[in-house]
């Protein structure tokens, strides 16, 4: 790894100021060759030099972003299974989900260009053809809407974040249009973090969620207040389609009853049919929680 990247890496994780600022400054004037960083389970990352610095933390990090919510994923996944990242980002769950489970299907979704570009460089280098990257943004229903970029490739939202922004104008399909006319296989198990706009997605796959009660991994921050929303409305949302129970991940991995009142953080809505997969020794009871 060139001298220069190691040192951008070296102050996302010891300077004082900048620690993102600087390097996503020396990644956008690099003009060298293209550079790979290692995940945890032993592939590699194609690195988006214009946002550097999201790899420079999955670098620190060994390998992993939010790794206690790479962990639950993990906990909830077989192989066989399907699995959708949405807001996929680096790509490094559908990278290293596929690596750590023999037949898994996983569909990478991730709107922004660039990003898009290196998570299929990313399944080339590590010769997974068991992972698709689709290059559009999810929503309510199929046609087009405009993503709000900033300086900041992990806030790039369908709402404007900050005063400065720029706008790109994507198509937007429905996860039920993209299932029901064949596009995709339906989910078992979904992660998502799409800055707040969960609810829109899972508005546009209620006939999804209801027919193959997939698990689901999202991501429920302050972003959700910008759309006017809290923690409660995404439960809500769920319900509708399955009689899902609810846990809060906790940083050590750990997960807890989702209780009133509700923090934001990351949660588990988990399916009654992977009940097991999570708690093997307990019996399902009617309410769907562990006794």
């Amino acid at each position: 790894m060139p001298n220069i990247i190691r040192a951008a890496f070296w102050w996302n994780r010891f300077g004082l100021r900048g620690k993102s600022a600087i390097p996503r400054r020396i990644g956008r004037i690099w003009k060298g060759k293209d550079i790979f960083i290692p995940t945890r389970r032993g592939g590699v990352l194609s690195v988006d030099m214009s946002n550097l610095d999201v790899y420079a933390i999955i670098y620190n990090a060994g390998g992993q972003w939010d790794g206690h919510v790479m962990n639950t994923c993990e906990r909830l996944l077989r192989p066989g299974d399907v699995y959708y990242d949405i807001g996929s980002n680096s790509g490094v769950f559908s990278i290293d989900a596929a690596l750590a489970f023999p037949d898994l299907a996983v569909y990478a979704f991730e709107p922004q260009p660039s990003l898009a570009q290196h998570i299929r460089q990313s399944i080339d280098a590590n010769n997974l053809n068991r992972v698709k990257c689709l290059e559009f943004l999810l929503g309510q229903e199929d046609g087009e809407h405009t993503l709000y970029l900033t300086s900041h490739s992990i806030h790039a939202s369908i709402v404007p974040r900050y005063r400065r922004f720029r706008q790109l104008k994507l198509p937007m399909r429905s996860l039920d249009s993209l299932v029901m006319s064949g596009e995709i296989k339906p989910p078992d198990v979904i992660k998502i973090d799409v800055e707040g706009a969960e609810i829109t997605v899972f508005r546009g796959a209620l006939e999804t969620l209801r027919k193959n009660n997939p698990s689901v991994i999202f991501e429920a921050d302050d972003n959700l207040a910008r759309m006017g929303l809290g923690v409660q409305n995404v439960f809500d949302c769920l319900l509708q389609a399955a009689p899902y129970s609810f846990y809060r991940i906790d940083s050590d991995g750990n997960l807890s009853n989702a209780e009133h009142p509700f923090k934001f953080g990351n949660y588990l809505a988990l399916a009654p049919r992977h009940f097991n997969r999570i708690f093997p020794d307990k019996e399902l009871q009617p309410d769907s929680r562990p006794t």
